[in-house]
């Protein structure tokens, strides 16, 4: 339907500029190859435009429709979250709308027992190079042991050096099915407690409101949360370390949606963190 709608505009623009029909002509039919010019070109166009669109426009950080405003004043360390579907990163762009600075970047580096990241060692990489913190993350799906999961992580990011937690995406989006609780909450112990083992480093745990209920609330105590919430505040939390409150981040330099997150602390309380 779509394709139809682009060649009935296309069909429009023709016939303004040529004042020949572009299908079932009647009267004499124009020469092919200008039509077939013109065409190309009007596609080109089309292609141009909706790029131009989508990733070159002046760089804001959208809030809406998956989205809130946090108060910088009170939070100031601003973030973002990236993996394969990000696209392309330019870091020090991306850099030069923080006032020269992004104060941390997740990377996505894993999933289930098998799946990695194509676009980890890169990110990672030039991350490093331009000098943000760094943390990886890896997201965690409910029909595959913990271990296996956590063997296919610890594989990923070998012995690289992170300046923020190691994380687990705990989230029921993307794994839909009826799974037992008690079993899935069994699985999640089961990666902490070998990453904690092998790493020697405590885990963060990824989540939204609901699957915090469900799965993390009251279980993990001594694993920091990286909460994601479009709520004014986090909801039902008694405390949070990341918060993630956009999905739609745009931002000059990332080719495609990036995730907004803030640092629940001042600048100070932020440095202290990164010295952990």
């Amino acid at each position: 339907m779509y394709t139809e709608y682009l060649f009935g505009v296309l069909e429009i623009i023709v016939v303004s500029l040529t004042g020949q029909q572009f299908y079932c002509m009647k009267r004499k039919k124009p020469k092919k190859n200008k039509i077939f010019i013109i065409t190309i070109a009007l596609i080109g166009m089309f292609l141009i435009v909706r790029y131009i669109g989508m990733y070159l426009l002046p760089a804001r950080i959208h809030d809406e429709p998956n989205g809130i405003e946090v108060d910088k004043s009170r939070y100031p360390i601003t973030g973002i979250d990236i993996s394969r579907h990000t696209g392309i990163v330019d870091f020090q762009k991306i850099k030069e709308q923080f006032n020269d600075t992004i104060d941390f970047v997740y990377i996505k580096t894993s999933e289930g027992a098998n799946l990695v990241d194509v676009k980890f060692e890169t990110n990672y990489n030039n991350a490093v190079l331009n000098n943000i913190p760094v943390g990886p993350y890896h997201f965690f799906k409910f029909n595959v042991s913990g271990k296996r999961q956590a063997a296919n992580f610890l594989q990923v990011i070998k012995n690289k050096i992170f300046n923020l937690p190691l994380v687990l995406d705990v989230e029921e989006w993307s794994n839909t099915g009826d799974y037992n609780q008690d079993k899935v909450i069994h699985e999640i112990r089961c990666f902490i407690l070998e990453v904690e083992i092998k790493r020697k480093e405590k885990v963060m745990i990824y989540t939204n409101e609901s699957s915090y209920q469900k799965y993390i609330q009251g279980k993990f105590e001594t694993n920091k949360i990286w909460i994601c919430s479009f709520s004014p505040q986090p909801k039902n939390l008694k405390t949070w370390t990341f918060w993630q409150h956009s999905h739609n981040g745009k931002l000059e330099g990332a080719e495609g949606w990036i995730d907004i997150n803030t640092f629940n602390g001042t600048r100070k309380e932020w440095n202290q963190f990164l010295e952990l």
